[in-house]
This record gives C-alpha cells, structure tokens and sequence, in this order.
C-alpha cells in the first residue's frame, strides 16, 4: 500500500504569514519616525515659545503697532526713542481744522497746541500686549493678529487759545443796529439791515476739540456766541422814519466864541442820525459823556453858581435848548428840563433847556409808538434840529410867555422883561403848550 507524500505544512503556512511579518515591521518603523517628528516639533515649539516669552518680556511682540509706527520687538525705551525721531504732523495729521460759519481754518497740531504723550503711548501699548498669563497672551496673539495701539495726545490749553484768538479777528463783529439813510433834500431813503454781533467761546471751543481729538478727518465746530442789536430792519420797513414831525432853529449871539461854535458842532455831528425805536430815552447829559480835552472839546463860557466861567463843552446848552423845542413840537414825552438861571436873547423866553453832565440834563422818551430819527445842521450861524417820524396829524402851539419877578416882599409878581432886567431880580416864567390832535381847528 503505497503512502501518500507529506504535505508542507510549514512551508506553506509560512510562505502565508511572512507578509503579516514585513507589514508589523513598516508600522513599527513609521511609529518610531512619527514619534520622532512628534518630539521634534514639540522640541521647535518649546524652544520658539521658549524664545517669544524671553523675547516679548521686555520688548514689543512681532505685529505691533503704535498708530501707524512699526515696534514690533522694540524695548518701551527703543520704541520712545522712535516716536521722538517722527514730526507730530507726518504721525497725527498733517494739520487740525475749524469751521466757522462755513470757512475753514487750519494750523499743523504742534502749533494748535497739540503734543504727543510718548511715555504714555509707549506704556500703554505695551499694556496691550502684555498680560500676566504669558500662555493667554500668545493665544490672543495668535487669535487678534496685528495690535495697533493709539496714541496719547495732550493739549497745551494756553497755546490753542493763542490760535483760536488769532482767527477770532476775523469772526468776532461787534452788533450793529439797523439803519436809515434819509436824504431829506429829496425825500429818498434806503435801509440797512442789522448786523449780529459775534464772539468766539473760547472755552467751550476748547472742550469741542478735545471730545474730536482722536477723530480721524473733519474740522471742529467753533462755537459761536450771537449777539442781536436792539434796532431791527423789519422795525424800520414797518414804520420808516420819513416824514417831518416838527423843526426848530436857534441862531448863535454876536458873543459866541470860536470855540464854542466849535463845540455845539461838534456835539450836533453826534447827534445827527440818531435813531430812537418807540418806548427809549434820549439823554442830552449821555451824548456828551464825561466831558473832556480827548474828545474833542474846547473852553467856552458855562453857567456854574451863577456865574459865567470858562470850562470845556461850553455851549452844549445851545444843543439842548434847540433839541427841546424840536422835541415839544413833536409833542414827545419830556422827563427832565431845567430852565437857565440866565436870561439869553437868543434863546425863546422860558423855552430854554440847561445842560451839564453831572448837574443837569435834558431828557425825553419816544413815546410816538413809532420809530424816529433826529437830523441836525450846524453852521458857523445857526443850529438846527429836525425829527422825522410816522405822521400823527397833531399840531403843537406855544403861548407867549409870562413873567413873574421878585418883588421886595419875597412874592413872585407879574412884570415885564425889561423891569426884571433893570430891577436884575429872579424871576420865572410861564409858558403853556397846546397840543391839537388831526381834528384840530384853531
């Protein structure tokens, strides 16, 4: 019985694992190179994140910026240094802008009085990107990417004044009253309209540049204090001043001084033009103001203690006697009027008006209801004074006047000019004024 051969057992089976042999060994050998490059890159990380801490702890990290300054890896002192090195105007803004009233107005910010705070802005960019956990940091890091850290600006207050003061000359105007200007030759006007006035608050301009300091672009606002004037061209439009209420004339004396023909002109060109809105006083005493040499006045006779002395502003009474008569025609409210304790020829017998800043005065109040305007001549021979206002229809007459002189008693008696001037006594007047209205018949 013939055997069957053997079968190879072994070498079939081995010729069926050695694959399984070969594969385990690549595994092992792909673990070991992974391992490897596992430990090495843990190694490079260690030893970069090693070298950023020592790195960064007393310098800038990489991508870092103050503004538009690169201080990536510099110390707080490089970075300073830097900052010093670079114009405020190339760092900032060429130049810093207000705008009033629609015009521009701008200086470089070194001259505004603007100033950059290095220390400040160094420190707190490095406040930025430097925190107590270092591993927080990297991670923020690594997360936000570039740090731009602004710049701290201060402002030397004194020096922006200088600045807003230097434009403010070109803004700042005074108010300015409506006019009128009458041609009474012609009857022909114009009006000119009322100016604000305006002033620059500088403070609170101050406090506008301050809140838009680190706004890019754009000009801070000046603020703007307005001022209106008490004479309104709608006022004058309403009611023009045009029409002749009442007129009076009075002559110098063949006595008059140069100087005080000069005076009574030179008061009369104040007064010319004067507008007087309804319910305003006029006071001859303001016009002439502290009476002195810097205005322009001369010596000429004054009554002072019943005497005739020499003193500066003489004639001014002439003003005043003129500008009453005018003013009681025009019936207009008188509120203070004294007679002179002289007898003058030229001037109507107890319509005479003294006046001396301080001692005495000649006022009135517009009580028309309307707008008015005073005109005056004065030549080398007479005064004249002229109010124009809004035509009421009334007349004015004035009586004669009655004349009442001390007698030796003490008693006031009716006498005649001539026998108070030979008997040179007081004596008072009594002059009535008779006002019609547009019915009026005489």
């Amino acid at each position: 019985m013939s055997k069957s051969p053997k079968k190879d057992f072994n070498y079939k089976e081995g010729s069926r694992i050695a694959p399984f042999f070969h594969l385990n060994s690549f595994m092992r050998t792909t673990l070991k190179l992974a391992g490897f490059f596992a430990f090495a890159s843990l190694l490079i990380a260690v030893s970069m994140v090693s070298y950023d801490y020592i790195k960064t702890r007393g310098a800038f990290p990489p991508k870092t910026y103050i503004y538009t300054v690169d201080v990536s890896s510099l110390t707080k002192g490089e970075a300073e240094r830097k900052l010093k090195k670079i114009p405020l105007a190339e760092l900032y803004a060429p130049c810093v802008s207000f705008e009033a009233e629609g015009k521009y107005y701008s200086f470089p910010p070194d001259e505004a009085g603007v100033y950059l705070l290095i220390k400040e802005t160094v420190g707190n960019a490095f406040s930025m990107t430097h925190q107590d956990n270092y591993i927080d940091e990297l991670k923020e890091r690594i997360s936000v990417g570039a740090v731009y850290a602004p710049l701290i600006l201060g402002i030397d207050e004194d020096q922006l004044e200088k600045v807003l003061e230097k434009f403010a000359k070109k803004i700042e105007t005074e108010p300015k009253d409506a006019g009128i200007v009458f041609y009474e030759d012609t009857g022909g006007y114009h009006i000119e309209p009322e100016i604000p006035g305006r002033k620059i608050d500088i403070d609170k301009t101050i406090k506008r540049f301050k809140a838009s300091l680190y706004q890019e672009g754009g000009a801070t606002p000046v603020k703007i204090n307005y001022s209106y004037p008490a004479i309104k061209e709608l006022e004058l439009r309403a009611s023009p001043p045009i029409h002749k209420l009442s007129a009076y004339t009075t002559y110098y004396g063949s006595h008059d001084s140069p100087n005080r023909i000069h005076n009574i002109k030179l008061i009369a060109s104040w007064i010319d033009g004067t507008l007087l809105m309804p319910g305003k006083e006029f006071s001859v005493a303001e016009i002439l103001g502290d009476v002195g040499p810097e205005q322009g006045f001369k010596e000429a006779f004054v009554i002072v203690g019943g005497e005739l002395i020499p003193l500066l502003g003489g004639g001014a009474c002439q003003i005043a006697t003129t500008l009453y008569n005018a003013v009681a025609l025009a019936d207009l409210e008188i509120l203070q009027r004294k007679n002179h304790s002289f007898y003058f020829n030229i001037y109507p017998l107890g319509r005479d008006a003294g006046v001396y800043p301080g001692q005495v005065d000649f006022k009135f109040k517009n009580d028309s209801g309307h707008p008015l305007l005073i005109k005056t001549v004065a030549t080398k021979r007479k005064l004249s004074f002229r109010i124009y206002g809004t035509p009421s229809g009334k007349k004015v007459r004035f009586s004669g006047a009655s004349i009442l002189g001390k007698d030796g008693s003490g008693k006031y008696v009716p006498m005649t000019l001539k026998k108070v001037i030979d008997l040179d006594v007081p004596f008072r007047t009594l002059v009535t004024r008779k006002v019609y209205d547009k019915n009026w018949r005489l």
